[in-house]
């Protein structure tokens, strides 16, 4: 039974104000919040979310009630050895060792995470012959390489090389290399290392492979003249000659290339080999006499 108030029929306007469709977007928007409230799986929403004060906050939540959630757990405890909280992070290592869920190696690499963390936070001539330092290199030393993931491996040759460990980091941009992508990148970034360091014959052979692994011709070129130049820097003059003796045949057509090698085997008194060089350059097109 309907009734008339003011003109209009108030069951009609009633059914007209929650119709279906009002009914079901309502319905809807109660889903969205609550899906946003409540989701159904907080320990991956936490583990895939931007680390934040407020995110910090649920995860100590729900590790509350869930304390057994070792991988939200081992988050956290990276996430306040960032914010240089690393009393609480160790807190936070010896549940996950306590709880035996076989998180060893994820357990030992935060531990060396920390006290690299917190040797760096020390004014750098308190680093130096400090127990803290030998022990952290000496975590660096003991990591098992195969277990680490690629940006843990990154992880571990930036911080060989913040603990002046040099061979150690250039021998890891090398094993990175290995299997990355770009490979060249990281011998040429172990060619820096080596060569910061006076290591000069290595930081030619890492050039060398960084040059092996571009099928640029200018790339490869500027590799093998760097090659070249460190092992002259370094007064490695008779292996620079051999190196140049056995991989000229990829730019004995290059005149920049040719006309390097001549002065090298002047510079190292090898005349007879100078003069080949010579001749090799006047025979190439456009180069001039008198050059």
């Amino acid at each position: 039974m309907s009734s008339l108030s003011y003109g209009y029929n108030v069951r009609s306007e009633r059914l007209r104000v929650m119709g279906l469709h009002e009914l079901l977007a309502f319905l809807l928007l109660i889903a969205v919040v609550c899906w946003m409230i409540f989701p159904r799986d907080l320990s991956s929403t936490l583990r895939n979310a931007r680390l934040d004060a407020v995110t910090f906050s649920y995860m100590q939540a729900w590790l509350k009630a869930k304390p057994n959630d070792d991988e939200l757990r081992l988050l956290m405890a990276r996430e306040l050895i960032m914010l240089g909280r690393f009393q609480e992070a160790e807190n936070q290592l010896v549940l996950i060792a306590g709880h035996g869920h076989f998180h060893d190696g994820d357990v030992g690499w935060l531990r060396l995470l920390k006290d690299f963390h917190r040797l760096m936070a020390l004014p750098p001539r308190d680093r130096v012959g400090t127990m803290l330092e030998y022990e952290t290199v000496e975590r660096l030393n003991a990591v098992d390489w195969g277990a680490l993931t690629r940006p843990q491996r990154e992880e571990y040759a930036d911080m060989a090389l913040a603990l002046n460990q040099s061979e150690m980091a250039a021998m890891a941009y090398s094993r990175i290399a290995v299997q990355s992508d770009t490979p060249a990148q990281w011998h040429e970034q172990a060619a820096a290392v080596h060569l910061a360091h006076g290591n000069y014959q290595a930081a030619a052979t890492s050039y060398l492979r960084a040059m092996d692994a571009r099928g640029d011709y200018d790339v490869r070129k500027a590799y093998f003249l760097s090659a070249l130049d460190v092992l002259v820097a370094g007064s490695l003059h008779a292996q620079a000659l051999a190196l140049a003796e056995r991989r000229e045949r990829s730019f004995i057509a290059d005149k920049e290339v040719v006309y390097r090698l001549m002065l090298l085997a002047q510079a190292g008194g090898d005349m007879a080999r100078a003069q080949r060089y010579a001749v090799i350059l006047l025979n190439l097109p456009g180069v001039e006499a008198s050059r």
